[in-house]
């Protein structure tokens, strides 16, 4: 699927479109008439705020509109693309769908080459992650923080 920006005209005419100088009004009105076309559009805009990428139109959204969302986007959970990840898809996770991530997959038992995909670490760090987590979990959730002795040394194999 094609972004929506690869193919218009306007940029052709004018290749700098997604990144006007200043507040110019007409330039940015056009971007982001673009963008509202774009069947990739909302991908673009959580790359946008995943990467903290300060240029140009991105999404829909300018430099501006882009920093006043990016903490709500790192402090925000979405169980779905969380899932998605999981099932192998390519996700874009911030850093609290990373943490649900890690707890999900000791909930779950799930493969550490799968946890490893979807975090794109190695296994070994997979392996880490895991330990710190159960470690850390203090609030009684079954299968978390109540692993013996025996149970976190068998995952550092």
């Amino acid at each position: 699927m094609a972004a929506a920006c690869a193919t218009a005209a306007e940029v052709a005419a004018d290749p700098d479109l997604f990144f006007p100088a200043g507040k110019d009004g007409e330039r940015i009105g056009i971007a982001k008439r673009i963008c509202s076309t774009c069947p990739v559009q909302g991908a673009c805009l959580e790359s946008a705020l995943e990467s903290g990428d300060a240029h140009g139109i991105r999404g829909g959204t300018t430099e501006e509109e882009r920093g006043a969302g990016g903490a709500r986007f790192q402090l925000r959970c979405n169980p779905a693309r969380v899932e998605a990840a999981l099932s192998g898809r390519d996700v874009f996770l911030n850093r609290v769908e990373r943490k649900e991530l890690v707890r999900i997959a000791i909930l779950t038992a799930a493969p550490l080459h799968r946890v490893s995909a979807a975090l794109k670490v190695s296994e070994p760090h997979v392996k880490k992650l895991l330990r710190r987590e159960r470690r850390n979990r203090v609030d009684g959730s079954p299968g978390l923080g109540t692993s013996s002795r025996d149970e976190r040394m068998k995952d550092s194999t």
